[in-house]
């Protein structure tokens, strides 16, 4: 009969060979995996499942016995990519193929399968770097190895579009003449804003709201659109037809510099003319969902408790209730001055107004700024109220 003592040392062999069995089955997978580093857990985050990498890439990388090759990749969302070439003063037509791509195992870097010569690239943000140029090609220092990105793609540039709210810089015609009265002035922008499959263009005048959609070679089309019938000056008119006409036909979409200070965005018509905006980020993109909350916005504002500066005013505003179907619900709110402006909403002494508004919570550590912020989402009711 066994003791304990000889009994819990077989134990403890039969522990040690079950552990010595796992390490190494974790080492050969490892190795299998690409050396001895074992892989990167699944909820790191890399540039797979951090970036927003599908799009179109172009640049001019290195080649053997030419100036450079003319590159544009394009990454799709299925793993499949196109790659079309052609060397630099070269009088050949471009050379496409098409194929997949494999993510390395740290999900920073793809490879081309065997008809895109099995290129390897780093995947960064708005950039493809080039890992393995190919053999005999320039290697000095000064040779480029990067792609960038051209245009978000598909439903990803959808995306993209709607992360801003679009101002018009200025237009040109087919002729790439600046289009007089586009925009008018400061005081009667032309802005774009795309949400869900809507676009919503305040024009000159009019605000024009339709459905759109972008094809998978960049093309915005818009149609149903609706407008509203306001009559102004000449001049605002005139701006409105023109920018309806140049929103008739399908427009290419150019998107460069997605980063939020430096977005820009530009829509081709072939036969009618450019339009060129810069992009604000909007509160949903930089602060996520907000709530939405009716305030009902005094017709005469009221000193400002501890102002900034002497004999500053501040609006009088009170919270307003409405039930599913819009019917007014509950007591209003009691009356209090409201130390920040509402975003979109510019008061008029002697007009009351309801307003509909998106309130979304600043991060903590936005310095000098309200905690937060009111942004006019719809004006409910407008009043003018006599003295």
């Amino acid at each position: 009969m066994q003791s304990e003592t000889t009994r819990g040392r077989i134990c403890i062999k039969r522990i040690c060979a079950i552990l010595l069995a796992v390490a190494t089955v974790v080492a050969a997978a490892a190795q299998q995996s690409g050396g001895g580093t074992p892989p990167q857990p699944a909820d790191m985050h890399n540039s797979r499942n951090s970036l927003d990498w599908a799009g179109a890439y172009e640049g001019v990388l290195p080649c053997a016995g030419c100036p450079g090759t003319k590159t544009r990749l394009t990454l799709n969302r299925d793993d499949s990519y196109r790659l079309v070439t052609q060397a630099q003063g070269s009088q050949n037509a471009e050379k496409s193929v098409s194929g997949v791509f494999m993510w390395q195992p740290s999900g920073n870097a793809i490879t081309l399968d065997e008809r895109g010569g099995r290129q390897q690239f780093s995947v960064g943000e708005g950039r493809l770097t080039l890992l393995r140029p190919e053999s005999g090609a320039a290697q000095s220092p000064a040779a480029n190895l990067v792609l960038t990105l051209a245009a978000p793609h598909g439903r990803d540039l959808e995306q993209q579009l709607g992360h801003y709210r679009w101002t018009l810089v200025f237009a040109t015609d087919a002729n790439n003449r600046r289009i007089d009265g586009l925009p008018p002035s400061q005081d009667h922008p032309v802005v774009l804003s795309f949400a869900g499959s809507r676009l919503s263009v305040q024009g000159p005048c009019n605000t024009l709201v339709g459905g759109y959609q972008v094809t998978a070679a960049n093309r915005l089309t818009v149609n149903g659109v609706a407008s509203t019938r306001m009559a102004c000056d000449p001049a605002l008119m005139e701006a409105d037809s023109a920018l309806s006409n140049l929103l008739a036909k399908p427009l290419q979409v150019q998107m460069t510099g997605r980063q939020h200070a430096s977005a820009q965005l530009q829509l081709v018509s072939p036969g009618n003319g450019t339009l060129n905006f810069t992009g604000e980020p909007t509160p949903e993109s930089l602060y996520g969902a907000g709530s939405t909350v009716f305030l009902e916005i005094a017709a005469q504002s009221v000193a400002c408790p501890n102002p900034p500066s002497p004999n500053t005013r501040c609006m009088q505003y009170r919270k307003r209730h409405y039930d599913d179907e819009g019917l007014e619900v509950g007591t209003p709110g009691e009356w209090r001055p409201l130390t920040a402006n509402i975003e979109g909403f510019t008061h008029r002494e002697g007009v009351r107004n309801v307003l509909r508004v998106k309130q979304f919570q600043r991060p903590a550590s936005t310095a000098n700024a309200p905690s937060n912020l009111d942004v006019l989402d719809l004006v409910v009711e407008s009043e003018i109220v006599k003295p």
